[in-house]
């Protein structure tokens, strides 16, 4: 079970971390590739939870008495290849089932096993079409990392302990930069995961597709709720750390001050860019263009009226948040050309923001 929990930790961890780089990873997406590749970006979370991973493994689980560990202080395995001693004093290599049960072995397996993927990652992002280049990456790859894992080790986190409360091992180091190495073999499937990387023209218009009204929706979201939580948590701290009564109301009145300052971000971005930062996300912008008052109503029809309503805290506010949130779904699929709730009531249409308009055009032409 302790070997588990630290993959759990990187997992629950990396989930979170996914979803605050969700917004400008579709960003970037969208300016690089055209449009968001779902292959990518499910390779793109798999290294990130990788990545926590091996930190989560290096690091965890931490001493609970540092006394009692730096009495009897972890040293260092400096002689290479001393495995193969444990493996014979465990029983030896008796048949695959020992590879297995026996403890020496699959010690050594597990390190090889973990950094196969750091190879493959390495390769793909730097050599993915060159064997020879691609092995040479991944074994500095597997090196550099797996040594700066060995000396986390051997100086207690860098020093945060007093102690090593872990193994330095130079077999670790070698089975590591193994590992690392047979990965480099498996780049190519890391390639057919991730999707084609043929070159893409990123400044062509694309169709404006449900999936890509809704991904500029659910950034819209997720924009107004990192913020509103981050200003909630900060300013809740804040409070707390200057021995301030947590009950006190006017604790609670900054919280709500705090969640109406995204949608009023969402405001100033609307009215400057007559667009939501989700339609920047994804390459969208009404057209034409609206006024000002049209682009307030875009507001209060929207992310930035929803997160309002919310953050007033009122049972009435939080029903009509939730039928206006119910109404614009539903509007991105019965509305003419996925124009959505507000953009229909304002009879405006949308379009990739790469599409020339007709007065530059014009100007062009002239």
């Amino acid at each position: 079970m302790g070997n588990v929990l630290p993959g759990v930790f990187a997992f629950a961890i990396g989930s979170v971390l996914a979803v605050g780089a969700l917004v400008p990873w579709t960003a970037a997406e969208y300016r690089r590739h055209g449009k968001l590749g779902v292959r990518r970006s499910l390779v793109a979370f798999g290294t990130l939870v990788y990545a926590l991973a091996l930190v989560t493994y290096t690091l965890l689980p931490l001493p609970a008495d540092v006394a009692t560990m730096c009495a009897t202080p972890a040293s260092a395995q400096l002689s290479p290849f001393a495995f193969v001693g444990d493996v014979a004093k465990e029983g030896g290599i008796a048949g695959p089932r020992s590879l297995l049960t026996n403890p020496a072995i699959a010690q050594v397996l597990f390190n090889v096993l973990l950094f196969v993927p750091l190879g493959a990652l390495a390769r793909h992002a730097v050599a993915r079409r060159r064997v020879v280049p691609g092995l040479l990456v991944g074994l500095g790859a597997g090196f550099v990392v797996s040594l700066l894992i060995e000396l986390t080790q051997l100086t207690g986190d860098w020093f945060l302990y007093p102690c090593a409360y872990r193994l330095f091992d130079v077999d670790d180091l070698l089975a590591n930069t193994a590992g690392a190495v047979v990965g480099t073999l498996l780049a190519p499937l890391v390639g057919l995961l991730a999707g084609s990387g043929d070159p893409v023209d990123a400044d062509s218009p694309r169709p404006v597709t449900a999936a890509r009204r809704f991904s500029g929706m659910l950034s819209d979201v997720l924009a107004v709720w990192l913020l509103s939580g981050v200003l909630s948590v900060g300013t809740t701290l804040a409070w707390v750390l200057t021995d301030r009564d947590p009950d006190d109301p006017v604790l609670a009145s900054l919280v709500t001050v705090g969640a109406l300052v995204a949608p009023a971000v969402q405001l100033v971005v609307v009215l400057v860019s007559g667009r939501t930062l989700g339609e920047h996300v994804v390459r969208l912008r009404p057209t034409p263009a609206p006024g000002a008052g049209g682009r307030v109503l875009r507001w209060a029809l929207g992310s930035g009226g929803w997160a309002t309503l919310l953050a007033l805290d009122l049972p009435v506010f939080a029903f009509v948040a939730s039928l206006l949130a119910v109404v614009s779904v539903i509007a991105v699929w019965s509305t003419r050309g996925r124009r959505g709730l507000a953009l229909a009531v304002l009879r405006l249409d949308v379009e990739d923001d790469r599409t020339a308009r007709e007065g530059s055009a014009a100007q062009r032409d002239a």
